[in-house]
């Protein structure tokens, strides 16, 4: 793995103060797997983010409503701690098109040896390390595999970095301990980092209201995209030119297709994935031609909507209705669990929760405000998160918003 974030630089140390103490007190009771050491590489991270570049925090801070549901979804069905999606953080910012100059790709970063070694699929037309869900899933399997080895997180992680080969030699070279702060020295340099580095991402996400720091929202173009199962070859600079969109948008959010193209496929494994109106326009006009229908039945097509919904529909009357409802959570394809699924059969429309919605709470925003917006009584928001109304909860929490 090749960490490529450059949010978290050296040479700015927390300067010794009251705010510090706080600051300390703040990290020592971060709720986490790893073991927690308050040095002056922790600190100095800290203030990386929180003073230094605080404008690229608060675009990673804004990303996260595109890409923690998803993340957290998977890490929840595979039962592992939470706090491993500030793994795909610190190696890419959460950009899953991003590609490091040793070679390393996507979100979590997989070098194509071990990208290759679970049976994510690199050659001329795909590289599966671009796509979101796949690579998690493989991502988790992988830190899962190595926690199974070192039987810690912290040395997991530390594992995730700079390889098993890596880090048992620094296992040997400091007598046989396995303790990251012992074996820290011996560790490739920007090992050295990865565990402050980590640290650092835990508290930025945990406090950063405390430092004023205001997550920027990605576009609505980003947050409220649809993808749809593609059969034949999509062109995008057909799709540009039709439909009037941006193709750097259109790689953006296809970034698992190295030519500018989707391929064809019999088994309509492809999808593509464009702004939840551009993809209106493209199911009404394609829907007897180059898309093809999903279900073995023939009477419904099968669509995801990344905000949170999942359709099947052949008819102007259920577009309409679609472009109605409410983008309110984040979904994942059809080939997976959903947050939420809505499927439109004949004129009917309904609703069957499969998985519980969340939302992240904003910075001055009110549990009060939440069940406002989503037409919850507060007190069954309170219950159905396990809420101490005395307590409340900290911005930047993620509240569940409906039963499963």
């Amino acid at each position: 793995m090749v960490c490529i974030w450059i949010l978290l630089v050296p040479g700015f140390i927390i300067a010794k103060s009251p705010s510090n103490a706080e600051i300390i007190k703040r990290i020592q009771n971060l709720n986490t797997n790893i073991d927690v050491r308050v040095t002056d590489e922790v600190t100095e991270q800290i203030s990386a983010l929180v003073d230094v570049r605080r404008r690229e925090s608060e675009t990673i801070l804004g990303r996260t409503s595109l890409y923690f549901p998803i993340i957290e979804n998977a890490i929840r069905e595979k039962n592992l701690p939470d706090e491993l999606k500030y793994v795909a953080v610190i190696e890419s910012g959460l950009i899953p098109y991003t590609e490091s100059h040793k070679g390393a790709a996507g979100i979590w970063q997989f070098m194509k040896g071990t990208a290759e070694l679970y049976g994510l699929r690199i050659d001329k037309h795909i590289d599966e390390r671009k796509d979101l869900m796949k690579s998690t899933d493989k991502a988790l399997d992988y830190l899962k595999l190595l926690y199974e080895i070192y039987g810690n997180w912290t040395l997991a992680l530390t594992a995730y970095n700079c390889g098993s080969g890596n880090l048992n030699k620094a296992i040997k070279k400091a007598n046989g301990s396995t303790d990251y702060w012992e074996i820290q020295k011996y560790l490739p340099r920007e090992t050295q980092k990865y565990i402050p580095k980590f640290i650092a991402v835990s508290y930025l996400m945990n406090y950063y209201y405390a430092h004023d720091l205001q997550p920027i929202e990605p576009s609505d173009d980003l947050k409220y995209a649809a993808s749809v199962r593609v059969f034949d070859k999509v062109d995008f600079k057909k799709i540009v030119k039709e439909f009037e969109i941006d193709i750097e948008l259109v790689k953006v959010l296809n970034p698992m297709y190295r030519k500018g193209y989707i391929p064809a496929s019999e088994s309509g494994e492809y999808y593509l994935t464009l702004p939840k109106q551009k993809m209106l326009v493209y199911m009404d006009r394609y829907n007897a031609q180059d898309f093809r229908l999903a279900n073995t039945d023939g009477q419904y097509q099968s669509m995801e909507l990344l905000g949170g919904y999942n359709v099947g529909t052949n008819n102007s009357q259920a577009l309409e209705k679609l472009d109605a409802l409410p983008v309110k959570s984040y979904a994942i394809r059809d080939n997976m669990k959903s947050r939420k699924v809505v499927q439109l059969l004949a004129q009917d429309l309904t609703i069957i929760n499969q998985t519980p919605v969340m939302h992240q709470l904003r910075r001055k925003e009110s549990l009060a405000d939440l069940a406002a917006t989503y037409n919850i009584p507060l007190g069954e928001l309170l219950a159905i998160n396990n809420i101490d109304e005395k307590k409340g909860v900290n911005p930047g929490s993620f509240i569940q918003v409906s039963r499963p």
